[in-house]
């Protein structure tokens, strides 16, 4: 990403101020942003961290370990 941004950046021959080097540091995100990968799973992170939610509250509510849930799914993983 880092790369993408100096590349998208190289080409300004004069920085005016601090909100230019925002707007061009925002457009080399955006580039990069196209060459990402997708995560495996995305579609179930929201489920992951209402279980670890509930994991936390149940832990500090409590002493004693959570029930685990019926409905866990795998963690996901980087796309390969």
């Amino acid at each position: 990403m880092i790369e993408c941004i100096r590349r998208t950046s190289a080409n300004v021959k004069r920085w005016q101020n601090g909100d230019m080097a925002l707007r061009w540091t925002a457009a080399g995100m955006l580039e990069a942003e196209l060459s990402f990968r997708r995560i495996q799973g995305h579609a179930d992170l929201a489920e992951l961290a209402i279980e670890i939610e509930r994991v936390i509250t149940h832990h500090i509510t409590t002493d004693t370990p959570p029930i685990p849930s019926t409905q866990t799914k795998q963690t996901a993983t980087l796309a390969t």
